[in-house]
Protein backbone atom coordinates (compact mmCIF):
# COMPACT_ATOMS: atom_id res chain seq x y z
CA UNK A 1 0.00 0.00 0.00
CA UNK A 2 3.11 2.68 0.70
CA UNK A 3 4.32 1.80 -2.67
CA UNK A 4 1.12 2.23 -4.28
CA UNK A 5 0.55 5.27 -2.47
CA UNK A 6 3.54 6.55 -3.52
CA UNK A 7 3.34 6.01 -7.04
CA UNK A 8 0.44 7.29 -7.17
CA UNK A 9 1.41 10.23 -5.62
CA UNK A 10 4.11 11.07 -7.92
CA UNK A 11 2.00 10.57 -10.83
CA UNK A 12 -0.18 12.60 -9.54
CA UNK A 13 2.19 15.70 -9.30
CA UNK A 14 3.82 15.03 -12.84
CA UNK A 15 0.32 15.63 -13.99
CA UNK A 16 -0.15 18.68 -11.97
CA UNK A 17 3.04 20.16 -13.01
CA UNK A 18 2.41 19.80 -16.85
CA UNK A 19 -0.80 21.77 -16.98
CA UNK A 20 0.03 25.39 -17.30
CA UNK A 21 -0.12 27.77 -14.76
CA UNK A 22 -1.22 30.94 -16.68
CA UNK A 23 -4.34 32.80 -15.66
CA UNK A 24 -6.20 31.22 -19.02
CA UNK A 25 -5.27 28.12 -17.35
CA UNK A 26 -6.39 28.21 -14.32
CA UNK A 27 -9.69 30.29 -15.37
CA UNK A 28 -10.79 26.82 -17.34
CA UNK A 29 -9.93 24.68 -14.62
CA UNK A 30 -11.33 27.22 -11.65
CA UNK A 31 -14.84 26.99 -14.33
CA UNK A 32 -14.99 23.18 -14.05
CA UNK A 33 -14.92 22.99 -10.62
CA UNK A 34 -17.31 25.72 -9.73
CA UNK A 35 -19.58 23.61 -12.80
CA UNK A 36 -19.55 20.54 -10.52
CA UNK A 37 -19.93 21.88 -6.85
CA UNK A 38 -22.21 20.76 -4.94
CA UNK A 39 -23.67 23.35 -3.72
CA UNK A 40 -24.69 24.90 -7.02
CA UNK A 41 -26.18 21.40 -8.21
CA UNK A 42 -28.65 20.66 -4.91
CA UNK A 43 -29.35 24.46 -4.94
CA UNK A 44 -30.49 24.20 -9.07
CA UNK A 45 -31.81 20.27 -8.38
CA UNK A 46 -33.98 21.72 -5.56
CA UNK A 47 -35.47 24.85 -7.45
CA UNK A 48 -35.71 23.05 -10.71
CA UNK A 49 -37.99 20.63 -8.56
CA UNK A 50 -40.27 23.14 -7.23
CA UNK A 51 -40.94 24.45 -11.02
CA UNK A 52 -41.44 20.60 -12.06
CA UNK A 53 -43.06 18.71 -8.99
CA UNK A 54 -43.68 15.94 -11.28
CA UNK A 55 -40.48 15.59 -12.80
CA UNK A 56 -38.95 11.91 -12.41
CA UNK A 57 -35.76 12.75 -13.75
CA UNK A 58 -35.00 15.18 -11.40
CA UNK A 59 -35.99 13.38 -8.52
CA UNK A 60 -33.92 10.57 -9.37
CA UNK A 61 -30.72 13.37 -9.81
CA UNK A 62 -31.89 14.68 -6.31
CA UNK A 63 -31.70 11.23 -5.23
CA UNK A 64 -28.44 10.06 -6.62
CA UNK A 65 -26.89 13.11 -5.64
CA UNK A 66 -27.76 12.67 -2.06
CA UNK A 67 -26.88 8.98 -1.79
CA UNK A 68 -23.53 10.43 -3.47
CA UNK A 69 -23.06 12.93 -0.71
CA UNK A 70 -23.55 10.49 1.98
CA UNK A 71 -21.32 8.18 0.15
CA UNK A 72 -18.65 9.92 -0.26
CA UNK A 73 -18.28 11.86 3.50
CA UNK A 74 -18.31 8.04 4.93
CA UNK A 75 -15.31 7.18 2.43
CA UNK A 76 -13.30 10.17 2.92
CA UNK A 77 -14.05 9.96 6.92
CA UNK A 78 -12.93 6.48 6.53
CA UNK A 79 -10.18 7.07 4.90
CA UNK A 80 -8.89 10.48 5.81
CA UNK A 81 -6.11 10.70 3.29
CA UNK A 82 -5.12 14.72 2.61
CA UNK A 83 -5.12 16.39 -0.03
CA UNK A 84 -1.92 17.06 -2.35
CA UNK A 85 0.37 19.04 -0.28
CA UNK A 86 2.20 20.23 -3.23
CA UNK A 87 -0.88 22.94 -4.34
CA UNK A 88 -2.03 25.11 -2.62
CA UNK A 89 -5.82 24.33 -1.06
CA UNK A 90 -6.79 27.64 0.41
CA UNK A 91 -8.30 28.81 -2.61
CA UNK A 92 -11.41 26.67 -2.43
CA UNK A 93 -13.11 29.05 0.11
CA UNK A 94 -15.44 27.36 2.07
CA UNK A 95 -14.75 23.54 0.35
CA UNK A 96 -11.03 24.05 2.43
CA UNK A 97 -12.27 24.80 5.57
CA UNK A 98 -14.64 21.75 6.25
CA UNK A 99 -13.44 19.05 3.43
CA UNK A 100 -9.46 18.59 3.98
CA UNK A 101 -9.94 15.16 2.85
CA UNK A 102 -8.82 13.74 -0.20
CA UNK A 103 -10.51 10.42 -1.12
CA UNK A 104 -12.57 9.91 -3.53
CA UNK A 105 -13.08 12.84 -4.86
CA UNK A 106 -16.65 14.12 -4.70
CA UNK A 107 -16.11 16.33 -8.20
CA UNK A 108 -15.21 13.05 -9.93
CA UNK A 109 -18.17 11.39 -8.41
CA UNK A 110 -20.97 13.18 -8.92
CA UNK A 111 -19.66 14.56 -12.00
CA UNK A 112 -19.71 10.47 -13.75
CA UNK A 113 -23.18 10.27 -11.91
CA UNK A 114 -24.88 12.81 -13.50
CA UNK A 115 -23.10 11.59 -16.69
CA UNK A 116 -23.82 7.52 -16.55
CA UNK A 117 -27.77 9.39 -15.46
CA UNK A 118 -28.38 10.92 -18.41
CA UNK A 119 -26.55 8.60 -20.74
CA UNK A 120 -27.64 7.57 -24.08
CA UNK A 121 -26.78 7.70 -27.43
CA UNK A 122 -27.37 11.31 -28.51
CA UNK A 123 -24.76 13.98 -28.78
CA UNK A 124 -25.51 15.61 -25.64
CA UNK A 125 -25.13 12.78 -23.88
CA UNK A 126 -21.17 12.34 -25.50
CA UNK A 127 -21.09 16.12 -24.49
CA UNK A 128 -22.09 15.13 -20.71
CA UNK A 129 -19.70 13.02 -20.76
CA UNK A 130 -16.99 14.88 -22.12
CA UNK A 131 -17.65 17.39 -19.38
CA UNK A 132 -17.51 14.81 -17.13
CA UNK A 133 -13.97 13.77 -17.67
CA UNK A 134 -12.50 16.80 -18.15
CA UNK A 135 -13.78 17.67 -14.97
CA UNK A 136 -12.41 14.51 -13.13
CA UNK A 137 -8.81 15.59 -15.16
CA UNK A 138 -9.35 18.90 -14.01
CA UNK A 139 -9.28 17.86 -10.04
CA UNK A 140 -5.65 16.19 -11.04
CA UNK A 141 -4.41 19.32 -12.77
CA UNK A 142 -5.70 21.81 -9.83
CA UNK A 143 -3.96 19.27 -7.24
CA UNK A 144 -7.00 18.97 -5.57
CA UNK A 145 -6.68 15.51 -6.03
CA UNK A 146 -4.65 12.55 -6.28
CA UNK A 147 -5.33 10.23 -9.26
CA UNK A 148 -6.41 7.27 -6.75
CA UNK A 149 -9.27 10.20 -5.28
CA UNK A 150 -10.54 10.47 -8.88
CA UNK A 151 -10.49 6.76 -9.59
CA UNK A 152 -12.12 5.96 -6.72
CA UNK A 153 -14.54 8.99 -7.33
CA UNK A 154 -15.38 7.46 -10.51
CA UNK A 155 -15.91 3.65 -8.65
CA UNK A 156 -18.48 5.55 -6.18
CA UNK A 157 -20.30 6.74 -8.73
CA UNK A 158 -20.77 3.70 -10.85
CA UNK A 159 -21.96 1.77 -7.40
CA UNK A 160 -24.16 4.56 -6.50
CA UNK A 161 -26.28 4.27 -9.92
CA UNK A 162 -26.04 0.50 -10.09
CA UNK A 163 -27.37 0.12 -6.50
CA UNK A 164 -30.52 3.37 -6.78
CA UNK A 165 -31.59 1.06 -10.47
CA UNK A 166 -30.98 -2.52 -9.70
CA UNK A 167 -33.22 -4.67 -7.63
CA UNK A 168 -36.28 -3.72 -9.97
CA UNK A 169 -35.00 -0.11 -9.15
CA UNK A 170 -36.75 -0.45 -5.82
CA UNK A 171 -34.44 2.08 -4.11
CA UNK A 172 -34.84 4.55 -6.71
CA UNK A 173 -38.42 3.82 -6.32
CA UNK A 174 -38.80 4.79 -2.73
CA UNK A 175 -36.40 7.85 -3.05
CA UNK A 176 -38.04 9.54 -5.62
CA UNK A 177 -41.50 8.88 -4.28
CA UNK A 178 -40.59 10.20 -1.16
CA UNK A 179 -38.75 13.81 -2.41
CA UNK A 180 -41.90 14.07 -5.41
CA UNK A 181 -44.40 13.58 -2.24
CA UNK A 182 -42.46 16.40 -0.65
CA UNK A 183 -42.26 18.49 -3.61
CA UNK A 184 -45.65 17.93 -5.15
CA UNK A 185 -48.00 17.11 -1.79
CA UNK A 186 -49.47 13.97 -3.69
CA UNK A 187 -49.35 10.18 -2.10
CA UNK A 188 -49.84 9.00 -5.10
CA UNK A 189 -46.96 6.21 -5.66
CA UNK A 190 -47.74 6.06 -9.46
CA UNK A 191 -46.36 9.66 -10.51
CA UNK A 192 -43.10 8.55 -8.45
CA UNK A 193 -42.47 4.95 -10.81
CA UNK A 194 -39.36 4.62 -12.74
CA UNK A 195 -38.11 2.51 -15.53
CA UNK A 196 -34.92 3.72 -15.19
CA UNK A 197 -32.47 6.24 -15.88
CA UNK A 198 -33.83 8.40 -19.05
CA UNK A 199 -34.39 11.68 -20.01
CA UNK A 200 -37.74 11.10 -21.83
Amino acid sequence: MERLKSIDISLSYRMFKLWPKGQNCRFILSALEWSCHGIPWFVGVIIAIYIWPNSKLLAQLLAGLLLDLITIAVTKALTRRRRPSYANQEDQMIVASVDKHSMPSGHASRAIYVALLLNSDSFSSLLVWIWAGSVCLSRIFLGRHHILDVVVGFLCAYIIFTLQFSFGGFLNKIVVWILLHQFSNTNDLSTAESIGPTVD
